[in-house]
């Protein structure tokens, strides 16, 4: 990948002796730091992916990673500027050659997450680089449930009889065509920008996907009168490997009316503790009776 230059900085490939300087200017993100230096090495060396750094006066004063989550879908991250050279064109530079290396890998669409108060950022996104937003969303975590509540809702639904009463179950492969069908008439999806979620990072929830959570035995419903009333792809993300404890059950995608959303994410509580997992985190829509229904969950 070559340079490129613009008003005294060139963006180029990040190297290892990149690290400390910018790390220098990441510093004071946030009142508690900053994770790139978490990451740096790990991106540093990320072949399916491109860590960039803008250069001015000889030293690191910008830096955009770029990575491939899908054959043709790539996500935007750690988008930093020296807090000294900001409103100088420098962001938008890094994010004009970002662009251009996805471009490079295949990508027809990019992807990133900015805060809802970030107006600039907003601002720089869509007015000059034509980014829709296509989800509000808001990030929710619960503790895993205690041990004494194991025979609670999850033992409740799992153990219900019949079709016509609240009832949980993982789902297979035949189930396919009918979840499918019912995602893409879910009242959710122009809201949710039918995306799936881990960590920091949003992609298409794609047929294919289902098809192999399916077969992975991640795909959970919660089922009344035989209609689905909510849906969860789960999938643990592991903490501190000699602490299995600490870890999260990182749910991809969740859909569903809102008391049955409030009801599974419940049951999910509970799954982490039968996973010996610390929590639950998810992505919902920025929607006030989903706000409830997460709060009574």
């Amino acid at each position: 990948m070559g340079e490129e230059q613009g008003d005294e900085v060139i963006v180029r490939p990040a190297r290892p002796e990149d690290r400390e300087e910018v790390l220098a200017f990441c510093a004071h993100t946030w009142e508690d730091g900053d994770y790139i230096g978490q990451v740096f090495d790990q991106w540093l060396h990320d072949e399916s992916g491109d860590l960039l750094v803008a250069i001015s006066g000889g030293r690191p004063v910008g830096l955009v990673h770029i990575q491939m989550l899908s054959a043709d879908e790539a996500w935007l991250e750690g988008i930093r500027v020296d807090p000294t050279v900001r409103r100088q064109g420098i962001g938008r530079l890094l994010l004009s050659r970002a662009l251009a290396a996805a471009h490079e890998r295949g990508a027809g669409v990019a992807r990133l997450f900015t805060d809802s108060d970030n107006i600039g950022s907003q601002e720089l996104v869509t007015k000059r680089f034509d980014f829709l937003r296509v989800a509000e969303v808001v990030r929710y975590s619960g503790k895993a449930a205690p041990e004494s509540s194991q025979e609670g809702e999850m033992g409740t639904l799992r153990g219900a009889s019949g079709a016509h009463g609240p009832r949980l179950l993982v789902s297979g492969r035949e189930d396919r065509t009918r979840i499918w069908t019912w995602l893409l008439q879910s009242n959710l999806a122009p809201v949710n920008g039918g995306l799936q979620f881990d960590w920091w990072q949003a992609w298409a929830l794609t047929e294919q996907d289902l098809q192999d959570y399916l077969s992975d035995g991640a795909v959970w419903l919660l089922e009344e009168w035989e209609t689905i009333q909510a849906i969860a792809i789960v999938g643990d993300a592991a903490g501190d490997e000699e602490d299995s404890e600490t870890g999260t059950l990182q749910v991809r995608y969740i859909d569903g009316v809102a008391g049955g959303i409030g009801a599974l994410a419940l049951a999910l509580r509970e799954l982490a503790t039968e996973r010996h997992l610390s929590q639950v985190e998810l992505w919902l829509p920025d929607l006030l009776i989903l706000h409830d229904a997460m709060n009574g969950a």
